[in-house]
């Protein structure tokens, strides 16, 4: 049965590359280290205004690059947090 109504994220290409790898590596990078997921949204957040991002909706901007990176790049993405899970199981 298909559904038409799926949620798609918009693509990765709809933003600048700057402001995506900004945001991107360094979210990439904070959940390689470990740090919870809204840490990480933090240091993405920053990393998006210092490289030009508009800071009036960033939060918004940027939780949906990470959308979207997780759809079209997840193992670049989440290889990082993947390791690190690895290198320190829980229980």
């Amino acid at each position: 049965m298909a559904h038409e109504h799926l949620y798609q994220p918009v693509p990765c290409s709809h933003w600048s590359e700057e402001l995506l790898q900004a945001a991107g590596t360094t979210y990439r990078e904070a959940r390689g280290q470990g740090l919870e997921p809204l840490a990480c949204l933090d240091r993405a957040e920053a990393a998006y205004i210092a490289a030009g991002g508009l800071a009036t909706d960033a939060r918004d901007t940027v939780v949906a690059m990470i959308t979207s990176l997780s759809a079209e790049r997840g193992d670049w993405l989440w290889g990082p947090a993947q390791e690190w899970l690895d290198q320190h199981p829980t229980g």
